[in-house]
Formats: C-alpha cells, structure tokens, sequence
C-alpha cells in the first residue's frame, strides 16, 4: 500500500485571481495568453515533464506508428505517380507454324510487339493532385492521432494530480481528527463527555480513513492507466505550468488551427481530387506501340515487316456513371464530416474557454470559503471543549471546510488542464 501514498511536493504557491470582465474579454478576442499571464503564479515553469510524457506517449502508440508507415507511403505514391505514362509498358508476342498440322510448306511466322498506355486529357494532373491529397489527409491524421494521445495524457495527469491533492487535505483533515479522538479519548474516561460525542468523532474519522483509501485505490488505477500510455507510473508536474507557457508559445484561440478540422478539410479536398480523377477518365486508357512480324516461307519476297497498333476503348455510360456517382456521394460525406467537425470543435473550444474562466473564478471563491470556514471550525473546536457548542457542529464544521478545500483543489486543477488543452487544440506542443 506504500506505493499509493502520495509524493511529497512542495507547497504551491497561490494563484493571484484576475480581473475577471476583462480575462473574458481577452478570451473572447483569442489574445488567451495575454489573459493566463495576468493568472499565472509566480512559479517556475517546468512544461518538460508533460511535454516528456506526451512525447514518450506518442513514441509507442501502436496508432502513430501505423499513420507515420502510411503518410510515408503516400508520399512514395505521389512521389512515383507522377510519370509519363499510367501504366507500364506491354509486351506481346505470336507464333504461327504449320508444321504442327503436318503441312509441308513450312510457313512460320514470328509476330511481336511494346505498346504503352496514354494519359487521357487532364488525368495524368488530376492523379498526380490526388496523390499528393492523399498524403495531405495522411500527415492530418498523425497531427489528429497526436493530439488525442496528447489529451489523453493530460486527462490522466489532471486526474492523478487531483487524486493526489484531494488525498492530501483528506490526510490533513484525518491527522487533525487524529488528535482530537486522543483528546476526546481522554476527555471520555474522565467523565468530561458524553460517549456519543466520542462516537461521533470516530465515526467521522473512520469516514476519512475510507475515503483515504478509496481515492489511494482510484489513484493506484490511473497510474497504471498512465504506465500503459507513457512507460512509466511517474505523475507530469502539471500544476508547474501558467500563462507564461502560452505566452511562449504565441498560441491564438482560433479554432481552424485544431488538427482535426485540418485533418476534416484534407479529406474534403481529398475526395474532390478524386472526383476529378474520375471526371477525366471517362474511358479506358488508349494503347499504342510498335510491332514487328516475321514471316518465314520459300522464297517469299517479304518476309520482315514493322508496323504501328493502337487500341482505344470507346466510352461507356455503364461504367463511368457508377464510377463517378461513386466519388460525388464520397464528396458529400466529406464535406459533412468537415461541417460537423468545425461545428464540434468551435463547440469544444468555447466550453473549454468557458471552463476556464469559471475555473479561476470558483477557485478565487473557494479558497475565500476555504479560510473562513477553517475560522469557523476551529473556533467551534475551542467552543465545544469549554462546553459551549455540541461537537455535531464542530465535525460538520471541518466537514465544510475539507469540502470547501477539496473545491479549491478541484477548481486549482481544472484551469491548469483547461489552459493546456486549449494550447494543445492550438496546435502547439509542450
């Protein structure tokens, strides 16, 4: 059970709450660095720790390493697609003897010829841009599968830092308690109390002893979660971060920087570079080449000839009409998933920014609550032991006062990984 005990950390410093009308203007405008520095404490900036995470997250997601061998081989389609002809070149070759049916003349002939297959008027461009489309939604998609393995590291970290804070006040709040059962124990047995204040207190810090133990258990999950991404059980320091990494980063609140509308908008233009395709090949591509025939028979006076075959397939409703059917209703769905997907993230962001700026405001109000309710229950605990107030209000004294504590923390945490979130749909790193 050791290993489920938090880690000690140094205390952190107080977070100075802004002017909160003009951080929501400054948020709404997008200059958001220029809001979180006006929030941000004055701690040191170690951003390694989570950018280390998040890049040892993307260095053995099976997910990335399979988008990384697909965007090279689309480059090496485009690449190598941008050719003369669409096609290789064709061989053909014959043979004709009579002697197989017993004729005596002996007339063979020997016929062969290299054909190559042509573009047809604008495929060849059209081809060559929808490769290069295809490696654009390609390198999209590793930028898309970063960011998610990116939040998803984030979401563990905010996750086991909030677990760790909250078993530190509970903790904190037990080890107060402690003292008071000691006190309590000792008031009982020289008849100063009755037996049911003493019952109350154990009863409050059992309560504390479980849930100590059921966010130690909550903890020891997410850490395990955390190893499975990451390698490695280690916690980022995410509260170590503040404004001035946004600030660093020059990042705009502007939502067609996320990935995964410019992941949305490669596809779109994807699916018309494949429209086009189909739209200029309208038939089967045409063939030419040379051919050369030997005619091998008693004193014929021509037995050598050279000539020019061509093949051109005529156009067929039949098979152009699905074919293009096919990549128009291809069209529409991405351009759907396109509108949707800006749709979802301008929805994302806005709440994202909304919960950021209620963050600060909850936690200038929390650690408020916070002092005057820690006031309040240690004047009950003195009021109590000189027999002035029942010891039911002193525990849901320290009750409100945890809770209010834990509130803080909560609020502490979330504007933390809000601000990094943001920065991440950016399209920034650590």
């Amino acid at each position: 059970m050791s290993a489920c005990l938090p880690r000690r950390r140094k205390r952190l410093l107080p977070v100075r709450p802004p002017n909160f009308p003009t951080l929501h203007r400054r948020l709404k405008s997008g200059h958001l660095f220029a809001a979180m520095i006006a929030s941000a404490a004055p701690a040191s900036v170690h951003a390694e720790s989570l950018h280390d995470a998040i890049q040892a997250a993307w260095t053995i997601d099976p997910v990335n390493r399979a988008n990384h061998i697909d965007a090279d081989a689309a480059h090496k389609t485009a690449t190598d697609v941008d050719s003369w002809f669409p096609g290789g070149p064709i061989l053909s070759g014959e043979y004709f003897d009579d002697h197989f049916i017993g004729s005596k003349v002996g007339y063979t002939t020997y016929q062969g010829g290299i054909s190559v297959p042509l573009w047809l008027p604008g495929q060849g461009t059209a081809t060559v841009r929808n490769a290069l489309a295809d490696e654009a939604v390609s390198r999209a998609r590793v930028k898309v599968q970063r960011l998610l393995v990116a939040v998803h590291v984030l979401d563990l970290t905010s996750t086991a830092a909030l677990l760790q804070r909250e078993i530190g006040n509970l903790t904190s709040a037990r080890d107060i308690l402690d003292r008071f059962v000691l006190s309590s124990r000792q008031a009982l047995q020289s008849g100063e109390i009755a037996a049911t204040d003493h019952e109350a207190i154990i009863g409050e810090k059992e309560d504390l002893d479980s849930r100590i133990d059921e966010q130690k258990q909550r903890l020891e999950s997410t850490r395990a979660e955390l190893e499975g991404l990451t390698g490695s059980d280690d916690i980022p320091d995410l509260m170590s971060l503040d404004g001035r990494t946004l600030a660093a980063s020059g990042a705009m609140l502007d939502p067609q920087n996320d990935p995964r509308i410019q992941m949305a908008d490669a596809v779109a233009r994807g699916a018309r570079a494949s429209f086009d395709v189909a739209r200029h090949s309208y038939m089967p591509n045409p063939e030419v080449g040379v051919m050369l025939a030997r005619q091998e028979q008693y004193g014929s006076p021509w037995d050598t000839q050279i000539g020019v075959q061509f093949q051109i397939p005529l156009p067929s409703k039949a098979r152009n009409t699905p074919m293009v059917m096919k990549e128009v209703r291809a069209m529409g769905a991405a351009d759907r998933d396109a509108t949707l997907a800006q749709r979802k993230v301008r929805v994302e962001y806005r709440q994202t920014r909304a919960q950021l700026a209620s963050a600060l405001d909850i936690l200038r109000h929390a650690r408020a609550t916070q002092t005057a309710l820690d006031s309040r229950a240690t004047h009950l605990q003195q009021a109590w032991q000189v027999g002035e107030a029942p010891v039911i209000e002193y525990i849901r004294a320290r009750r409100a006062a945890l809770d209010a504590r834990q509130r803080a923390v909560q609020a502490d945490v979330i504007w933390h990984a809000a601000m990094v979130r943001i920065l991440l749909m950016a399209g920034q790193t650590l």
